[in-house]
């Protein structure tokens, strides 16, 4: 369950980091609900189209439309059980004509990605799991 797991661990996972740079807080991760039930907790992060030179997220470069989720079952155990994937969005979706983003989009996207993988959709796959290394 998200509130026994170590945050700071799971951003020791290289898999992790790269796609989260900053701290996590348990104030980033929202419920995931299927059918009424909360089936785990997930955080979702819009993506840039590209780094800089010195590995850093350019900014200047404008969102690519994917979107990094971790998501961790209720059930969770340990850090083994966290599953990151990747989805996306139409990339003038990510952001609100005002500039900031469109979190209620961003979200969406990642909800649908973690639904597909948790029913095992293949048909329609709109997710690509990320496997994670650890030790």
């Amino acid at each position: 369950m998200l509130g026994e797991l170590d945050l700071d661990d799971l951003r020791k996972i290289k898999q992790v980091s790269y796609y989260f740079r900053y701290p996590l807080h348990r104030r980033d991760f929202h419920d995931l609900r299927v059918q009424d039930q909360v089936r785990g907790h997930y955080a979702a992060k819009p993506l840039y189209n590209s780094l800089t030179a010195s590995n850093r997220v350019d900014r200047s470069s404008g969102y690519s439309g994917d979107v990094a989720s971790l998501f961790v079952p209720s059930d969770a155990a340990s850090l083994h059980d966290v599953r990151l994937l990747l989805t996306h969005l139409a990339p003038e979706r990510v952001e609100l004509p005002t500039g900031r983003r469109n979190w209620p989009a961003i979200r969406a996207a990642a909800e649908s990605g973690i639904r597909q993988m948790l029913a095992g959709t293949t048909a329609s796959q709109d997710y690509r799991l990320v496997p994670l290394t650890f030790g």
